[in-house]
């Protein structure tokens, strides 16, 4: 049991705070979320309660810890914020730049061929591990490691526009 939620810590510890990152953007109360979470966890393995999917187990303690967290900092008003040197800003800048990087990726991704864009798709949008991939698809993680590097390969090429017979001439 021990080895078992060591394993899966050690798996899934950084998305978790990077969740927790992304929805409260405080390091501090990400990194206390984030332990809590494994707390919690931790007590559901020895009281042996059945965990089909330790993955979204986890993500739901996580979701739970934060929902509680926000509800529990709502009671801070604009005005105590304000008083303490809170200056609301929008770096709409920033969002947008964001956004637009993402899009040509994401639409190049789209015309990528099959085997490719699939592991991409679950390891960069989805966030998922070479060897979470691997048990999904029933295939090898080295297989599945080969995918994605060929598959970032491939990528960079359609984001250079490299011309379509020199891109077929290539192994990936």
């Amino acid at each position: 049991m021990i080895d078992n939620f060591i394993d899966i810590y050690a798996l899934y510890q950084k998305a978790i705070f990077r969740y927790c990152f992304r929805m409260c953007h405080d390091r501090e109360v990400s990194q206390d979320l984030t332990q809590e979470t494994f707390l919690r966890f931790w007590l559901c393995l020895r009281r042996k309660q059945e965990i089909r999917n330790a993955r979204a187990f986890l993500y739901r303690i996580a979701h739970n810890l934060l929902v509680d967290h926000m509800r529990e900092k709502k009671g801070t008003s604009l005005d105590q914020l304000l008083e303490t040197g809170f200056e609301p800003t929008i770096d709409l800048w920033h969002q947008t730049h964001s956004r637009l990087d993402a899009e040509r990726p994401l639409r190049k991704l789209g015309k990528m061929r099959n085997p490719y864009k699939q592991v991409l798709h679950r390891r960069f949008i989805l966030g998922q591990a070479p060897t979470e991939i691997a048990n999904i698809t029933g295939e090898a993680s080295n297989t599945v490691s080969v995918r994605i590097f060929r598959g970032l390969k491939h990528l960079r090429l359609l984001l250079e526009d490299v011309p379509l017979g020199i891109r077929e001439a290539l192994p990936c």
